[in-house]
C-alpha cells in the first residue's frame, strides 16, 4: 500500500513538473527569452492601487525613479505598462503609435461620452478616424481658429474690465482662478453656440459647476474599472455622479442643438449667405450628416476638453509669474515694445511676442494639460526597447504615459523644477509636435490632442490682456499645492491684487 502510494505520488510530481516545464518552455518561445517588466510588488487584488496616494503623477514618477522609465504597476486586476521618459514615450506614441491606438474601455467613456461616442475615447478605427477628420477639418482648422480672434479679443478685454470692477480700481485682491475660469468660459460658449454665456440654459455658473465635476470623474481613479467584479456595486460612488453630470448636460446639449436647428431653418439663402462667415462651430455640427449623438459627443469633448484644462493653464502661468516677478517684468517689456500702450491687442501682436510663447511653454512643461495621459491600449502583442532589455507587451495591455514626469525629467531638461521661459528663447521648439517628445503637454501621435492651437490662442491672448493692463501682487505666501483629476489643478484659488499700469484711465480704455 505505501509502495503504490510512493509510486502515485512519484508520478503525479512527475506529471506536474513536466506541465510546469511546458509551460515555462511555451512562455519562453511566446516572450522569446525577452525579461518581464520591472515594479512595485503588487498587493493580492489591489495590486499597486494603495501606492498611488492623492497625486498619482507624482507617485508614479517616484517609482519610476526606483524600477525604472518603463515599469509594470498592477491596478486591481489590470497589468498597467506606465512610460515616464521621453525615450519610452516614443516607443508607444511614435514607434508602436499605430498598435497602441486603442482606447481601454472605461466606466468616464461609458457613462459620460456617450458610451465612447467621442473623439477622445472611442476605440480606435473607422468611427474614430471620420470624428477626428471632422474636428480637424470642419471645426478646428486654422482657419477656423483665426476666425475667432474678435471674439476672443472682446472676451479678453470683458475679463480686463470684470477683474477691475470687482477689485474696487485696484483697492482689493481678486479671485484670479474664477477670472479666467469665466474668461475661458465665456469664450467656449460664444465659439461653440454663438451664445454670451449658459445662463439661459443652466443658469451659467452651474454650468462651469458641471464642467468642472466631469473633469474631476474623468481623472477619478474608478476600481471599478480595475476590478470588474466590483464595478456593480459602484462603491466610490462614481457611477452614480457621472450618470447625473451627463444627464443633465445631455439636456443642455439637447437644447442647443435644436436651438440651432430651428434657427437654420428661419434662415433665408440671402441670410445664409451673409451669416456664413459668423457660423459658429454648432451651427457647422448641424449642418453635417451625423447623428445628434455623434454631435454631443463632440461637443462634450470640447466643453470638458476645452474650459478647465485651458482656465488651468492660465492659472499656473499666473501663479508662476507672482512667484517670479522677474519673469513677469521681462514679459511686460517686451508686451510694451510690441503695443502702444492704449493700443488694441490684436493677434497680430501676439504673433511677434517670442518671450510670450516661452512662457506659456514653459507652463506646459511644469503643468500639463493631463499630467497621466489617457490611457491606451495595444492592439496587438509587440517589443519595445527598454533602457537595459527588451519587453514583451502582449496585446490589450493598458499603457500610461506621465507627461508630468516627461516634462520634468532631469536627463531631458537642466534644473527641471525651476520655471525658466529662457530655455526656449531662440530655439524653435513645437509644443504642439516635438519629434523628441521632450514634453507632451498635448499627448502626441494619433490621439493627441485636436484642440491644442485653439488652447494656445485663448491662454496667449487673455496673459497679454492681464498684463498689459495690470500689474500684479500677492500678499502673503503663495499656495503653489495642486489637486488632482484630469487635470491638475490649484488646491486653493489663486487671488491677487490688481494694479492699472496704464496712462490712459480705465473707463475709456475698457469700452467694448
Amino acid at each position: 500500500m505505501d509502495l503504490n502510494m510512493s509510486v502515485s505520488a512519484i508520478g503525479l510530481a512527475i506529471f506536474l513538473f513536466t506541465v510546469l516545464l511546458s509551460f515555462l518552455l511555451g512562455w519562453a518561445r511566446k516572450n522569446n527569452g525577452r525579461l518581464s517588466l520591472p515594479g512595485p510588488l503588487a498587493l493580492p487584488i489591489i495590486g499597486n492601487l494603495h501606492q498611488l496616494g492623492a497625486l498619482p503623477h507624482r507617485s508614479l514618477q517616484r517609482l519610476a525613479e526606483k524600477h525604472g522609465p518603463i515599469m509594470l504597476v498592477k491596478m486591481g486586476f489590470v497589468p498597467v505598462v506606465v512610460a515616464s521618459s521621453s525615450e519610452t514615450a516614443k516607443h508607444f506614441l511614435k514607434t508602436h503609435d499605430l498598435n497602441f491606438a486603442n482606447r481601454p474601455s472605461i466606466a468616464a467613456a461609458k457613462y459620460l461620452f456617450y458610451n465612447h461616442k467621442d473623439i477622445v475615447f472611442a476605440p480606435y478605427g473607422d468611427y474614430w478616424r471620420n470624428m477626428r477628420k471632422i474636428c480637424m477639418l470642419e471645426l478646428l482648422s486654422a482657419q477656423r481658429i483665426e476666425s475667432f480672434n474678435s471674439v476672443r479679443e472682446e472676451e479678453a478685454l470683458a475679463m480686463v474690465r470684470s477683474i477691475w470692477e470687482k477689485s474696487e480700481e485696484g483697492r482689493v485682491g481678486v479671485d484670479v482662478s474664477q477670472s479666467v475660469a469665466c474668461y475661458i468660459s465665456d469664450l467656449m460658449w460664444r465659439i461653440l453656440t454663438g451664445r454670451t454665456n449658459a445662463d439661459c440654459l443652466s443658469g451659467g455658473t452651474a454650468f462651469e459647476e458641471l464642467v468642472w465635476e466631469g473633469n474631476v470623474l474623468m481623472g477619478a481613479v474608478n476600481i471599478g474599472d480595475f476590478i470588474p467584479c466590483l464595478e456593480w456595486l459602484d462603491l466610490q460612488g462614481l457611477r452614480r455622479r457621472m450618470k447625473n453630470v451627463h444627464q443633465q448636460l445631455d439636456a443642455i446639449f439637447d437644447k442647443i442643438i435644436d436651438e440651432h436647428v430651428e434657427r437654420k431653418g428661419r434662415r433665408s439663402v440671402e441670410e445664409e449667405e451673409e451669416e456664413e462667415r459668423q457660423k459658429d462651430l454648432i451651427d457647422v455640427l448641424v449642418d453635417m450628416d451625423i447623428t445628434d449623438e455623434d454631435k454631443k459627443g463632440i461637443i462634450m469633448d470640447m466643453f470638458l476638453g476645452g474650459i478647465e484644462s485651458s482656465a488651468i493653464t492660465l492659472e499656473w502661468v499666473m501663479s508662476e509669474l507672482l512667484r517670479n516677478l522677474h519673469v513677469m517684468k521681462k514679459l511686460q517689456e517686451e508686451i510694451d515694445f510690441i503695443l502702444k500702450r492704449d493700443e488694441k491687442i490684436t493677434n497680430s501682436h501676439i504673433a511677434s511676442m517670442e518671450y510670450l510663447h516661452c512662457v506659456v511653454k514653459e507652463t506646459l512643461r511644469l503643468y500639463p494639460i493631463g499630467p497621466l495621459l489617457i490611457p491606451r491600449e495595444s492592439t496587438e502583442s509587440c517589443v519595445v526597447e527598454g533602457p537595459h532589455h527588451d519587453y514583451f507587451i502582449p496585446a490589450r495591455t493598458r499603457v500610461i504615459i506621465n507627461a508630468w514626469a516627461i516634462g520634468r525629467d532631469p536627463r531631458v531638461w537642466k534644473d527641471p523644477f525651476e520655471f525658466r521661459p529662457e530655455r526656449f528663447v531662440s530655439k524653435n521648439f513645437d509644443i504642439i509636435r516635438d519629434l523628441e517628445l521632450r514634453m507632451i503637454p498635448f499627448g502626441a501621435g494619433r490621439r493627441g490632442c485636436p484642440g491644442a492651437s485653439m488652447a494656445i490662442a485663448n491662454i496667449e491672448l487673455a496673459l497679454v490682456h492681464l498684463l498689459h493692463f495690470f500689474d500684479w501682487r500677492c500678499e502673503g505666501e503663495l499656495d503653489m499645492r495642486e489637486s488632482f483629476g484630469s487635470t491638475i489643478p490649484r488646491k486653493t484659488h489663486l487671488f491677487a491684487i490688481p494694479t492699472w499700469r496704464l496712462r490712459v484711465n480705465a473707463p475709456s480704455c475698457l469700452k467694448i
